[in-house]
């Protein structure tokens, strides 16, 4: 049988076609999250007009500036989410504003916003409203909670939204700081989350209107897409009634971030072979050869010496000379950059991901920025102007409004389950940034068939929690976690007929995902170019850690390790200490629905040109796309990123507070104006603190930070955690618990909305999971079947698809072929 090559020469930045090009979308808000769904559209082609207030985006306030001097015009943050669009001022809370919105509206393919919903109707930005006046406008909407149940109008900032979502909960990783909060991470993760949900969301909606017409309203929660980002986290609680938490030690050992002469370095060995091979890289010392670290059980439980053990070793040699070292050794390890080590990164360098931000200053330095976070063999992005000035382009565009669009005039179609159904996938992904971003496809209505094998079976299906505590290949949490709506076709890819089996579906399916290690998927002799072959216009995605090209390529990657290489480790923490992992392995949720956007891209590609593609996606690159604080501060002013915990930049207060009860129950509080900050303090029965000259003002609140946080607590940890929550949010204060994985499995609020997944599945019966983070009107999703068993579909898919009679699957089975 035929094996590819390598996949063939990937476009470079702007030399593909833009999937969106001719597309026109409106954003509205502040801050992050709809500013990231545009920035993402508009890098694939679309038109953004940018409404905001007379006043700016708050984004504009944010930073980081030059010289740290306030200059609404500077800002890092605004100029690297709004690069690329035009940009207007209406204030909406005017009928006048509102009429000339309705104009641009009329006008638009696309409606991204995140007013909050208790906001909507008065800024004339009621989702459902608007689809309804507009048919083919797909509007979009983000929201903490989402836009109906018990919390849809709960005040919320980001710090709110992420420790809701149980992410902060578990971080940092094995925290010996019980009496530290539990630790958001880094930036505006939330709002970033939620923001390229909604882009891949509203792409999936678009494909969708190019065969029918219609658009829809889409409503994005960020608390839900946090919560579906918890690893193994969240299914302790459904399947072994297990609380998690940020506190205990490392189940395997060696993992730890340890200090080299000129920096740090995580290395991970749990693995005997992988111990084994970082014995010989270090030399066979005589202390590997003690009792205390005998076998993987012996090293877990004895981590502290065998860290220290491992330091003194470490501590002598320079961070990239052991990575790769190590590597060489096929030992799982990466540095822990600095942002200016993640700018300086060889991988970065060689696959040119961080460009110049356009810029209307020609005598401005440049500031390197990340670009996109794929390469395509058909696919493009562009950046074709800088961020907008305020008000730059009222003349432009406001005062003569661009033509209406024509609404469609066939009937909707009735009884459609998903937008992108009728899209077949064969996925060949595994552990999780695969799976994860093939679950997402199942969410919007493709059929996902799951090739594996029991030779080889997916490490989700043999790791814990498992079902009452009983192992079994159908038993595993995390496996029926984020495989559910998918088929698993059984086949064991080391045979021929396996491998000609795959070849048969090809014809018949749209796309092929896989996140095989580089070169494996060639080796196979399922690579794009054999494949392409047999279908011209299949569309292929492969997730690796850095890409399937450049000098690191072929290095081992986990997400955690890639965290650390992207700076991620290097920006997240409490004031005063050292670099800690965070409570997730956060790249691969990252990579994974940063994938789904691309392959919707890929779709409107094909449904426009019928040509398919390659796509080559990057767990390190997608990553440093959500970190634009951190590495912009070192771009612009040469610093890097301060631990601030969950602390704000600008806004005080805002921190998690101790609340009565044990280690683990702590409330969120953040004040973003001077009504809020009054408000608090009403609520706090000291109203005179709001003129107390300590904290008279934002910047003297934010100066005199660490003495109001002891006020704050002072009054939260004597009073139960929901007792704050009702009684600030009454006040108009946003305010939130932070939830482990027990909250949020029996949290009303997502039970209401649909959010919780109970479905019977055969080995397990009903356990809940966590669903799909977004709603949309006019292709409604649902997760339409529980996890399969192991090899659930084979029969099925080989008789439906490929018409093969029930004897040839019983003699393929016999001869080991379907095992």
């Amino acid at each position: 049988m035929a094996q590819s090559s390598d996949p063939a020469p990937i476009q470079g930045d702007t030399g593909g076609s833009l999937p969106l090009a001719g597309v026109a979308i409106v954003e509205c808000g502040q801050g992050v999250a709809a500013a990231f769904a545009a920035k993402m559209l508009a890098l694939l082609g679309a038109r953004v007009i940018k409404v905001e207030p007379p006043q700016g985006d708050l984004a504009r306030r944010r930073g980081p500036f030059p010289g740290d001097v306030e200059d609404r015009e500077k800002s890092g943050l605004f100029l690297y989410l709004n690069a690329g669009k035009c940009g207007v001022t209406l204030d909406l809370t005017q009928a006048a504003d509102r009429v000339t919105l309705d104009a641009l509206l009329a006008a638009s393919d696309i409606l991204v916003h995140n007013v909050p919903p208790a906001d909507r109707a008065a800024h004339g930005l009621d989702n459902r409203a608007l689809s309804r006046k507009y048919p083919r406008l797909i509007a979009a909407g983000i929201s903490a909670y989402g836009d109906f149940g018990p919390r849809a109008n709960y005040k919320a900032y980001e710090i709110n939204a992420m420790h809701a979502g149980g992410m902060a909960s578990l971080g940092p990783l094995c925290s010996p700081f019980p009496e530290l909060p539990p630790l958001k991470i880094f930036g505006h993760q939330a709002e970033f989350q939620a923001g390229i949900h909604a882009a891949a969301v509203v792409m999936a909606a678009y494909w969708n209107r190019m065969k029918t017409g219609y658009g829809q309203a889409i409503e994005v929660s960020e608390q839900e897409c946090i919560a579906a980002m918890l690893e193994l986290g969240f299914v302790y609680y459904p399947y072994q009634g297990d609380e998690t938490s940020r506190l205990g030690q490392v189940a395997l050992a060696p993992r730890a971030i340890y200090n080299c002469a000129d920096g740090k370095i995580l290395i991970m060995a749990p693995e005997q072979a992988m111990w084994d091979r970082m014995v010989e890289m270090m030399g066979n010392p005589d202390w590997t050869n003690e009792e205390l670290f005998k076998d993987r059980f012996a090293r877990a439980q004895n981590a502290d010496a065998l860290n220290l053990m491992v330091e003194q070793w470490t501590q002598e040699r320079k961070v990239l000379d052991l990575f790769h070292e190590a590597q060489a050794h096929r030992i799982p390890a990466a540095p822990v950059n600095t942002m200016a080590r993640a700018y300086a990164d060889e991988q970065m360098a060689s696959r040119r991901f961080f460009v110049p931000l356009p810029s209307n200053d020609p005598k401005a330095p440049p500031i390197l920025a990340p670009s996109a976070p794929f390469k395509s063999t058909a696919v493009g992005w562009t950046m074709r102007r800088p961020a907008p000035r305020l008000g730059e382009h009222n003349e432009e565009i406001l005062r003569r409004p661009p033509s209406r669009r024509t609404a469609p005039t066939a009937p909707p179609p009735a009884g459609m389950e998903g937008p992108l159904a009728g899209v077949r996938v064969l996925d060949f992904c595994w552990v999780w940034a695969g799976p994860f971003c093939t679950l997402q496809l199942a969410h919007l209505g493709a059929q996902v068939i799951r090739v594996e094998t029991s030779k080889r079976p997916d490490i989700n299906r043999v790791i814990p929690p498992f079902a009452d505590k009983q192992p079994g290949l159908n038993r595993g949490g995390s496996f029926n976690q984020w495989n559910q709506g998918k088929l698993s076709l059984q086949l064991d890819l080391s045979r021929p007929e396996a491998i000609e089996i795959c070849h048969q579906l090809v014809p018949h399916v749209d796309l092929v995902t896989e996140n095989y290690a580089p070169g494996v998927i060639q080796r196979m002799g399922l690579g794009y170019e054999t494949l392409c072959a047999i279908k011209p216009d299949l569309i292929m995605m492969s997730l690796s850690g850095y890409g399937q090209t450049g000098p690191l390529s072929r290095y081992v990657s986990y997400g955690a390790m890639i965290a650390a290489q992207a700076g991620l480790y290097g920006a997240t923490g409490y004031p005063g200490d050292v670099a800690r992992e965070v409570g997730v392995s956060y790249a691969d949720p990252v990579a994974g629905i940063t994938g789904v956007l691309m392959i919707n891209a890929a779709l409107i590609h094909r449904a426009r040109t019928g040509q398919g593609q390659y796509i080559d996606a990057s767990l390190l690159e997608a990553l440093e796309m959500f970190m634009p604080e951190a590495l912009l501060q070192y771009a612009i002013n040469g610093r890097e990123p301060e631990y601030i915990g969950n602390r704000d930049p600008w806004m005080a207060p805002h921190n998690c507070y101790k609340s009565l009860g044990d280690a683990e129950k702590w409330v969120t509080i953040a004040v973003g104006t001077e009504e809020e900050w009054r408000a608090l303090c009403e609520v706090m029965g000291q109203p005179s603190l709001a003129d107390d000259p300590r904290f008279r003002t934002a910047a003297a609140r934010k100066r005199n930070e660490d003495e109001l946080d002891r006020i704050i607590t002072a009054w939260t940890s004597t009073r139960d955690r929901w007792e704050v929550t009702h009684a600030l949010q009454r006040a108009g204060v946003a305010a939130i618990p932070t939830f482990n994985n027990k909250d949020l499995a029996l949290d009303e609020h997502l039970r209401e909305r649909g959010y919780l997944v109970e479905l019977e599945h055969p080995e397990v019966g009903k356990r809940t999971h966590v669903g799909i983070p977004w709603t949309m009107t006019g292709t409604p999703c649902r997760v339409r079947r529980a996890a399969a068993l192991l090899g659930q579909d084979t029969d099925d898919v080989l008789s439906s698809i490929l018409d093969y009679p029930a004897a040839k699957i019983a003699q393929l089975r016999q001869a080991g072929v379907l095992t």
